[in-house]
């Protein structure tokens, strides 16, 4: 992790990227949002905003492609560019692809919007492809036993041969006098041909071939002579059957071979989809909106922290305000009360507009597209260079003096905070004043007292302070224009420390200090006025769009009456013409039906009226119950994971819900649409016959990772038994690096296992060296 990673850590931007991951399904998109940068400009971000919005309708629709295939997409990928004859399993592989490029253009088929359409006219069309696999290979991947005539005759006429050389066996093995011959009355198989088992001593007594014995060699296996011709027979329809069948797959592998070009394209979009749509859910759970690029204004409205808004419920927002003339925002205030959350939130909202992301403000917000953002947030300390953490906090100041202009983004919590005040509050300054003539926008938090008063009007520098409450402690809201204190000793007099300390401390400040301090006591009263006209405001806002709310309701209703009325308009009126045609007289038939129908046809365009877009409207709890019944899974924001609904909200607007076998009550306002949502593959085969979905198509996951050895090769081995009796073609193996003792272990044992065909290593598309794909 480089020195700039480690700088983003700090102010939780690694957090936003694992959140990004998770909400991938491929391995690729996992890397890529993993590697998320800042784009180039402005422009790139902005097209990036409208991606997002323009798949913002179906991801609220929560039928989700999975683009799970593209983890093994380039290992039929590779062998087709080098004109090999792909095998079922890689078959079977490339039709998983083919049916998330279907699934993704049904979820997309509704949507008519610039980006999607250029999905759509850019992408592979899946159906020929599909069909010609699905001519030769079952869903499972299985050989079609009529994928040709010539295949369909030979499987015919194997199993009438089988048949009857079965029924020659049974015949013999039920002979009085083959009695005393036969260890047992039954007919197996041995080195690919039918035989009866006969006792050691009495090999001699039947004429036939001997192709095996028992271990215990008291059994020897014997082949008839009377079914030895249909045998051979067998064995050559077999081996007739095995050209027909490579014939077949070098026929399908040739025709896949022309459309290399056509599955890079689409592999591609399937990755930016992939990666796109983990953006896009991102955004929905965090209910951010697009930002506006102003190089002269930094303005965000109810600015919030986005990792706070997936741990709790409510999240105070705030307000930030800065422009050319005040590019430095000055932020002071008691301990705990919220400075580093809030420089950290404007931290995070210029990180993620300047990666496309929408940000977690409300709209009308803008923000200057910043190039570089220069973080000095907590300890700095290292022990490599032997710098202190004031000297390590003063390396990052220096550094960033030579930022100039105002893509250029500086966040210092706790400036110059770590040495003598009076000195520190001196360096700050200097420092505030450089940024301040570099023209650069800053976000400074500070407790230094001297650094919150005596800077000019055109000093550039503007105060800001989280409100305390004496009686409630901090509240965590923002106020502009005033500095805050840092009520070191009331803090002290709320965690309890003892009054003669507190008499002490008040003694000892000075006259300089205690007259600051009846000033910023002066402030808060002004603060406190202003709050209570902010409240008034706040609640006027709310009963606003609460009317606004329940006007969208009532225009809503009347849509669907109007909607309704119309629907039943139509279908009167084609009644009304299908009788009419019904009743044409047969000497008129002809030509009235043929007017009549023009009708008809044209009815639709005349009647029939476009759904009304709801997804952005306000859920009423009834709304919430149908879209939500008892089993629907759900995102419960308030324990930031998954749950299931068990039934509906009670009269205090709880729901209870089940997660990780525990039974929750939670406000059903803060439930969301899941963040695993539904494979929309399946969904999409149950509207077609023409292709469907195996049950097999996921392989299965062995994840060793953290065992002993021991446990682990148990462990694997259990699932191998497993898979064999399912008859399943490949496992996954994920063992990690770690100190490389578990990763030998697991492939030593596979190279002795009888299971295993071949194992190999992971690549860099399907899960790098710390997995192994086994072929059973």
């Amino acid at each position: 992790m480089n020195t700039k990673d480690l700088n983003l850590k700090e102010i939780d931007w690694l957090e936003i990227v694992h959140q990004l991951q998770e909400r991938a399904t491929s391995l690729q998109a996992k890397e890529q949002l993993g590697q998320l940068s800042p784009l180039l400009n402005s422009t790139l971000a902005e097209q990036s905003f409208q991606q997002i919005l323009e798949f913002t309708p179906p991801q609220n629709e929560g039928l989700r492609p999975s683009m799970e295939s593209l983890d093994l997409f380039f290992i039929w990928f590779t062998r087709l560019q080098k004109k090999a004859t792909l095998k079922p399993l890689e078959l079977r592989d490339l039709r998983s692809f083919l049916l998330e490029v279907l699934a993704l253009q049904e979820v997309l088929s509704t949507y008519e919007t610039p980006y999607i359409n250029e999905l759509r006219s850019q992408s592979l069309e899946a159906e020929h492809p599909l069909s010609a696999i699905d001519q030769i290979l079952t869903p499972g991947g299985d050989i079609r036993t009529d994928a040709s005539e010539k295949l369909h005759q030979l499987f015919k006429e194997k199993n009438n041969s089988t048949a009857q050389l079965q029924k020659t066996l049974d015949r013999l093995v039920k002979k009085h006098e083959m009695e005393s011959i036969l260890q047992d009355k039954y007919v197996t198989t041995r080195e690919g041909r039918w035989v009866i088992p006969v006792k050691s001593g009495m090999r001699h007594d039947i004429d036939g071939i001997i192709h095996a014995s028992s271990q215990s060699k008291q059994t020897v296996f014997v082949e008839p002579q009377e079914v030895v011709a249909l045998n051979n027979r067998i064995r050559q329809i077999e081996n007739e059957i095995e050209e027909e069948v490579e014939r077949l797959l070098l026929e399908l592998s040739q025709y896949l071979q022309t459309l290399i070009s056509d599955f890079q394209n689409t592999y591609n979009i399937l990755l930016d989809v992939d990666v796109l749509w983990a953006k896009t859910d991102l955004c929905a759970t965090l209910k951010a909106h697009p930002v506006k690029f102003d190089s002269y204004n930094l303005e965000l409205k109810e600015l919030r922290h986005p990792v706070l808004s997936l741990q709790l419920n409510q999240v105070i927002p705030n307000d930030v305000s800065l422009n050319q003339k005040h590019r430095i925002l000055l932020i002071s205030g008691p301990n705990a009360g919220g400075k580093t959350v809030l420089l950290k939130s404007i931290g995070l909202a210029a990180r993620m507009a300047q990666c496309g992301l929408l940000i977690c403000a409300e709209p009308g917000s803008s923000i200057p597209f910043f190039t570089d953002i220069m973080i000095a947030v907590g300890d700095s300390q290292s022990v490599e260079e032997n710098l202190s953490t004031f000297a390590a906090h003063l390396k990052i100041l220096n550094s960033s003096i030579e930022a100039q202009g105002p893509e250029h983004l500086i966040l210092i919590d706790e400036i110059c905070g770590s040495t003598d005040p009076e000195e520190g509050a001196a360096l700050a300054r200097a420092f505030i004043e450089t940024y301040s003539e570099n023209k650069v926008y800053g976000v400074i938090t500070s407790h230094l007292s001297a650094l919150k008063t005596n800077w000019a009007p055109d000093s550039g520098v503007q105060n800001g302070s989280l409100e305390f409450s004496p009686e409630k402690g901090p509240t965590y809201q923002f106020l502009m224009g005033i500095p805050g204190q840092s009520l070191a000793i009331t803090t002290a007099q709320r965690i309890g420390v003892q009054e003669k300390i507190i008499e002490k401390a008040l003694k000892s400040l000075s006259p300089d200090q205690k007259a600051f301090q009846d000033r910023l006591a002066e402030a808060d009263k002004i603060r406190e006025d202003l709050q209570h006209i902010r409240s008034e405001m706040v609640q006027q806002r709310n009963l606003a769009q609460k009317e606004k709310i329940e006007y969208e309701k009532l225009k809503k209703e009347i849509q669907q009456n109007k909607e309704n009325t119309l629907n039943k308009v139509y279908k009167e009126a084609i009644h009304k013409v299908d009788n009419l045609i019904q009743e044409s007289l047969v000497d008129q038939t002809f030509r009235r039906h043929e007017n009549l129908a023009k009708v008809k046809e044209q009815l639709p365009e005349v009647v029939k009226v476009s759904p009304t877009n709801t997804s952005t409207e306000e859920m009423t709890v009834t709304q919430f119950s149908h879209k939500f019944p008892a089993g629907t899974k759900v995102y419960a924001s308030s324990l930031g994971r998954d749950a299931v609904v068990q039934g509906a909200p009670n009269s205090r607007g709880e729901v209870l819900v089940l997660s990780n076998s525990m039974r929750v009550s939670v406000p059903w306002k803060s439930l969301l649409p899941s963040r695993t949502h539904k494979t929309a593959t399946k969904e999409i085969l149950r509207k077609t016959t023409h292709f469907q979905h195996a049950h097999i198509d996921n392989d299965r996951v062995v994840d060793v990772r953290g065992r002993t050895i021991e446990d682990a090769v148990s462990l694997l081995e259990i699932q191998l038994d497993t898979a064999a009796l399912n008859q399943e073609d490949r496992v996954k193996v994920v063992h990690g690096h770690g100190t490389e003792a578990l990763k030998r272990a697991i492939r030593g044992y596979l190279s002795r296992s009888l299971y295993v065909k071949k194992w190999q290593a992971g690549n860099k598309h399907n899960g790098g060296d710390g997995v192994t794909w086994i072929e059973l």
